[in-house]
């Protein structure tokens, strides 16, 4: 890789983990679950939080993010309880627009967009 190539994967690499952290700090402030108690609590997806801020440290923010995907979460419930799709990691995958797509592999974008369309199926059966 040449040195413009590595400047371009490092700042796709940077805007992916602010995106990544952005969904962090949104979902905390406007997603809420329900407690076993039946109150309601602010969600806050810390392990999910730990686990970005680790891979970017261990220069593995994309295997980790596609690791994520490719196992079903708590965090993905939650988020697909409260209607929130923009908040899903997956959503960044399959952003085309951002410059960090590309660092996912064919089989990662794939993954995404199915775990995508099982959860726009399950909205329209409820509906």
């Amino acid at each position: 890789m040449d040195a413009m190539e590595t400047q371009d994967t490092n700042a796709a690499l940077e805007q992916l983990f602010d995106d990544a952290l952005e969904i962090y700090d949104r979902a905390r402030a406007e997603v809420t679950i329900e407690r076993s108690d039946g109150t309601r609590q602010a969600y806050a997806a810390v392990r999910y939080k730990q686990r970005i801020e680790r891979a970017r440290e261990n220069d593995e923010l994309v295997p980790v993010i596609a690791r994520i995907i490719r196992r079903p979460t708590l965090g993905f419930g939650h988020l697909e309880e409260a209607g929130r799709p923009d908040l899903m990691l997956e959503t960044l995958v399959l952003d085309e627009s951002k410059p960090y797509h590309r660092l996912f592999s064919p089989t990662t974008i794939e993954t995404a967009r199915a775990r995508m369309a099982d959860y726009a199926a399950r909205r329209r059966a409820r509906s």
